[in-house]
């Protein structure tokens, strides 16, 4: 996202620290808890698979992966999330 450069006070409030406004610190702040609740989900969706402990397990390890990614990169870790879900939803499992 590019912000264009704002004074230190705009609208008689300090600007934000990082340089951002409120509402993209809302923004990210609303993309954080929707990757948490789709983490969430997608957790508890592995957990019910009738699959080997092995696929559990290289599923769970993805969506740590997606975790990590997340507190770097959180539009990267969204889309991570949606890609997994999407193989989920079309039953394709890790390799082996």
């Amino acid at each position: 996202m590019h912000h264009s450069p704002e004074p230190p006070y705009q609208d008689g409030e300090p600007a934000s620290a990082d340089g951002r406004d409120g509402a993209a610190d809302s923004e990210v702040t609303l993309l954080y808890a929707l990757v948490a609740e789709r983490l969430k989900q997608a957790h508890a969706r592995v957990h019910a698979l009738n699959v080997s402990t092995d696929a559990k397990t290289a599923l769970t390890r993805q969506l740590l992966i997606v975790t990590e990614t997340a507190k770097r990169d959180l539009p990267e870790a969204a889309r991570r999330l949606s890609r997994f879900v999407q193989d989920l939803d079309e039953g394709r499992m890790p390799p082996r």
